[in-house]
């Protein structure tokens, strides 16, 4: 089985942070009064990596696709698709298979109904992206530290007056140990699995248990290129067990795991991402810094979506008129009685 050198993948991670963006991914919710959405996506960028974009909508057949030529002559996919509520939507977005290497966004929706008004609550969730989830970034760096590595703009950067160059220098070394040591914390966490179903290789685990500092440093310096050794192969020499690529063989699915998030890390890579929302009524409050009459957007780049969730929220308020011409006919009536009762008072009044 072939595998993804660590040195070449982990090199990939690490330069997702710092290269400009690939793909520019714009995704557009129109909300409708009764619950129904429609989702507009459009990609822009290099045709060939289009089809890579790290999304679930992506397998899914059920879109209108199609391709219209960008300002810069470049093709650009536009899909569209309407949605009859939230879970729908979820299905295509946020797939219920977490071995499933995507990224992944969940919607929500809360309708309040208070008469002459309904209000809408509605969030979207993207998911942290960091395909390992085997380590705790807080114990690698601080939250000004997070904040400088989310903000990509090189200019944006150094005018940020929390930033300092060689402090900076600093902050890259931790990002890296950090990135680093997840995707070899989610290796060996796999190899030791398959191991454990292995008769005969007690030695090994108790070696690599109590040597795991250095298993981990020999596994980023001798697996250098993309033509060096296997991973696996590298495993055998560190536990002087020749062999063990055999081990690749009769467990595809496990190692392929590992190579599925080297893949999809790779595909994320340094998109950027616009999340766009449109609410119906009039606009009451969110936490996008955008706002355009009843449009909201969000600028977020894969810098930032790797280490934490991020929550998209808007709420709007919508007029219901039909209220209103009810309370109105029931107004109009009790009007009416009000005025037949003194009708019919001032009669009894006047007989004899």
């Amino acid at each position: 089985m072939k595998t993804i050198s660590l040195r070449t993948g982990l090199t990939l991670l690490g330069l997702a942070f710092f290269l400009p963006g690939c793909l520019d991914i714009y995704l557009t919710t129109q909300l409708f009064p009764n619950g129904e959405i429609e989702k507009t996506i459009v990609i822009k960028g290099d045709s060939t990596s289009i089809p890579n974009t790290p999304f679930y909508f992506m397998r899914d057949s059920g879109w209108t696709k199609k391709w219209i030529q960008g300002d810069d002559n470049k093709p650009n996919l536009v899909l569209t698709k309407k949605f009859r509520s939230c879970k729908e939507l979820n299905k295509v977005m946020n797939p219920a298979d977490s071995t499933i290497q995507t990224v992944r966004v969940q919607s929500g929706l809360k309708r309040k109904f208070r008469w002459f008004f309904t209000y809408f609550d509605y969030s979207e969730t993207i998911y942290r992206t960091d395909p390992y989830k085997t380590l705790d970034w807080r114990d690698y760096l601080s939250e000004k530290e997070l904040r400088l590595v989310k903000i990509s703009d090189e200019d944006k950067l150094k005018a940020d007056p929390e930033y300092d160059s060689l402090e900076y220098k600093k902050t890259d070394k931790k990002l890296e140990e950090f990135v680093t040591r997840s995707a070899a914390e989610d290796y060996y966490r796999i190899l030791m699995s398959v191991l454990a179903k292995e008769p005969g290789y007690t030695t090994e685990i108790n070696l690599l248990r109590t040597r795991k500092e250095e298993f981990f440093r020999f596994m980023i310096d001798s697996t250098g290129d993309s033509d060096g050794p296997e991973i696996l192969e590298a495993v055998g020499k560190f536990c002087d067990r020749p062999g063990m690529t055999a081990l690749g063989e009769k467990y595809p699915e496990s190692f392929k795991r590992f190579d599925d998030k080297m893949e999809f890390w790779a595909n994320v890579g340094s998109n950027s991402f616009k999340f766009i929302i449109r609410m119906p009524g009039i606009l009451l409050k969110t936490n996008s810094t955008q706002v355009q009459g009843l449009e909201t957007r969000w600028e977020l780049t894969s810098d930032e979506i790797y280490f934490e969730d991020t929550i998209l929220t808007c709420e709007s308020r919508v007029i219901n008129r039909w209220a209103f011409y009810v309370a109105g006919i029931v107004i109009l009536i009790a009007l009416a009685g009000l005025a037949g009762s003194i009708r019919l008072r001032k009669r009894r009044a006047a007989a004899p």
